[in-house]
């Protein structure tokens, strides 16, 4: 990473892993499709992901759990909650729409920092934050007044951002901690969290379990695990432990237009000026968080140990 860059390899590492997650209702749908319901879907695609990563934790004898404390419980709570609701939303709801009520979560992030971090909103940030919000608002607006959530689904989307807010900043807090261990608490929280969901029938979750096609349906779980889920939550926890919980957020807007895009490309979901506009503003805000939007640097930042 350059010295005079240090923040330019994490932020390109936010936006590649934003295609990841803004493109991963593609093959979640595909899965819903071999007869299993979304609900289980969402299940299965993290729990794979923690049977594979269960031995690296034992390795040491689960040492790097303990050393995280209560910062990295929170960070596997809120992350594994999120990547589960968000999961499910897009499964169930509408796309373009679920993915745009998640990314309210730059709002959550910059009060969270200010709260807990103590980080200052600089004028550079809030003007970002303030385009940000613009461009969310041309994309979802219909006409009808606030782009609020109207169904679980949406809700569910509207949630999973403050909880991934809530983790971007516990990422801040937990340095010390490697990347296995907080992916591992991450599955199994989602695990847990999906569990209660599909014991509550919250969503849809009836399943003929004789009429799955269970050879594509497990195609398909092993590849959302392994092409998507895993290396975009290790390149989100990498990329987002290195800068601050707002940039992170505004960066990962990028997801928006992935999401909208293929949206549109791939579903009736129309896309029109107000989608291009909308769009092209919350790419706006990205550079103008990149470019004037940082606080005074921290150690993590500047790349000093």
């Amino acid at each position: 990473m350059s010295a005079r860059h240090p923040l330019l390899l994490p932020s390109l590492g936010i936006v590649l892993s934003a295609v990841f997650w803004g493109s991963m209702w593609m093959p979640l749908h595909a899965a819903d499709g071999t007869g299993l319901s979304g609900a289980w879907v969402a299940w299965m695609i993290y729990g794979l992901p923690a049977f594979l990563v269960l031995p690296f934790i034992l390795r040491n004898g689960g040492r790097g759990l303990v050393a995280g404390g209560w910062p990295l419980l929170w960070l596997g709570i809120s992350t594994g909650i999120c990547n589960y609701l968000y999961a499910a939303g897009v499964v169930y709801g509408d796309i373009a729409r679920i993915v745009l009520l998640f990314y309210v979560n730059p709002v959550w992030s910059v009060l969270l920092e200010r709260i807990i971090l103590k980080t200052p909103v600089t004028p550079g940030r809030a003007a970002a934050l303030a385009v940000g919000l613009t461009g969310m608002f041309i994309l979802n607006y219909d006409g009808e007044g606030l782009p609020l959530p109207r169904t679980v689904a949406e809700w569910c989307g509207l949630a999973a951002g403050f909880c991934w807010a809530v983790g971007l900043v516990t990422m801040r807090m937990t340095p010390q901690v490697g990347m296995t261990e907080k992916a591992f608490l991450q599955y199994v929280t989602a695990m847990i969290f999906g569990g209660a969901v599909l014991a509550f029938g919250v969503f849809p979750s009836q399943t003929d379990w004789s009429a799955v096609d269970w050879p594509l349906a497990i195609l398909w779980i092993a590849i959302i695990a392994g092409i998507w889920v895993l290396p975009g939550l290790l390149l989100s926890f990498w990329a987002a432990a290195r800068l601050s919980p707002t940039r992170a957020s505004m960066l990962f807007m990028a997801e928006v237009v992935v999401g909208v895009v293929t949206a549109a490309i791939w579903t009736d979901y129309p896309f029109g000026w107000r989608e291009a506009v909308g769009g092209i503003i919350i790419v706006s805000a990205s550079v103008i968080e990149i470019l004037f939007g940082a606080h005074a640097p921290t150690v993590q930042e500047t790349g000093k140990a």
